[in-house]
């Protein structure tokens, strides 16, 4: 089965409410969908969730990077005429593109690159008759996932903990890091909310794992540490408190708090995830997707920091539907993975794609063949922007 023509749809949806974190705040999120055709008939789609504040990339830059791979002529390499008939053969394929130990044909973009597997993929599995989960020996179970909670107000954000609780979520993740945020000094909203939710699971008496997220917020190591400080015994881990150039400052935290670091926005593709490992620091890594350049990419990853004894989560981009798909089959490929984000696909006001049921605190994806997603492609014309 070979490529015989790639293209792509930009579309915007919007979110039910405002998602907000120490870097950015979402009202609405912007989408390309592509679509590889093939001589077999068979039609492969994959989603970029292009994210300018964590990889520099917007849709329309997203759809110029599928261009480069379409025509060719620039790279001098097209994935038309490419065979993808097999995981072999879109192993290939994705080799040439993110290469190990070579120059890449297109430096970032991560995003972009992982939709174009994402469609290969979904087209191989659609082929072979299979899920993706399936070609890889995995089983279909339900994913757990998080209950991801944005940056409110204390008040507000403590329903929302014993919401999580009540409902049984076995891990609670606190978005922080917003200077300033409530109109509190410094990061004091943080340290409430944390307080307040570690004492709400105490009296729960529910084994609920207590994460916070910062996204850079808390900036420097200093302000790092003298958060951990105040927050010792009640964070089981927090996510990428300082900024994502920084990857001595993990260590540097690690040798003085006793929180757990995990490493997100540091971490984008295999090369700094190897860097990040052999400097030390980190207990766990957040893989996302749309940051590794799909799914093998991040299996490779997720490999390679067990070697080191750190472990990984699935996170989030706030994908669609169709995107989020991509990250179920990582997990339940890589069973070991230690929690998942994979739920935000529900924070959008609509979906456009099927074949994802939550219940409760998991996530099951459908059996159907490739990435087990369906969609009537006409009804992309109601999200569709104009490139």
């Amino acid at each position: 089965m070979k490529i015989t023509a790639i293209h792509t749809f930009p579309i915007k949806l919007q979110m039910k409410e405002p998602f907000v974190i120490a870097s950015v705040t979402n009202f609405d999120m912007y989408y390309l969908i592509v679509r590889v055709e093939t001589d077999s008939g068979i039609t492969g789609y994959g989603e970029a969730t292009p994210a300018w504040e964590v990889t520099g990339e917007t849709w329309q830059s997203a759809a110029a990077c599928v261009e480069l791979f379409t025509d060719g002529r620039l790279l001098g390499y097209s994935l038309v005429g490419h065979e993808i008939g097999s995981l072999e053969a879109v192993r290939e394929v994705m080799e040439s593109i993110e290469p190990h130990n070579d120059i890449r044909l297109v430096y970032g973009n991560p995003s972009a690159i992982a939709a174009l597997e994402q469609a290969m993929l979904d087209a191989c599995g659609k082929l072979a008759g299979k899920p993706l989960y399936g070609m890889f020996g995995a089983r279909n179970l339900p994913i757990p996932f998080t209950r991801n909670i944005s940056i409110f107000d204390v008040e507000t954000t403590c329903s929302k903990i014993e919401a999580g609780i009540q409902q049984g979520f076995g891990i609670i993740r606190l978005k922080v890091g917003k200077r300033g945020a409530s109109g509190l000094p410094g990061y004091e909203r943080d340290y409430q909310v944390v307080r307040q939710a570690r004492q709400m699971i105490q009296e729960s008496g529910q084994p609920v794992l207590l994460i916070a997220d910062a996204n850079q917020g808390f900036r420097d190591v200093e302000n790092t540490i003298a958060f951990c400080q105040r927050v010792t015994g009640m964070l089981d881990w927090l996510e990428q408190p300082t900024l994502a150039s920084d990857l001595l400052a993990f260590s540097r935290v690690r040798h003085a708090a006793a929180v757990p670091p995990l490493a997100d926005e540091a971490v984008h593709g295999y090369e700094q995830a190897r860097l990040l490992l052999e400097l030390g620091g980190v207990d766990y890594i957040n893989i996302k997707l749309m940051k590794t350049g799909g799914l093998l990419r991040a299996l490779d990853i997720i490999d390679l920091a067990a070697e080191y004894g750190v472990k990984c989560q699935i996170g989030s981009m706030l994908e669609s539907s169709l995107g989020a798909s991509m990250g179920c089959h990582a997990a339940l490929i890589r069973p070991q993975i230690v929690s998942t984000d994979l739920n935000s696909y529900d924070l959008l006001s609509e979906n456009f794609a099927s074949g994802l049921h939550i219940e409760g605190s998991h996530l099951t994806i459908s059996q159907d063949p490739g990435c087990g997603m369906k969609f009537d492609e006409k009804v992309l014309a109601r999200y569709r922007l104009e490139l």
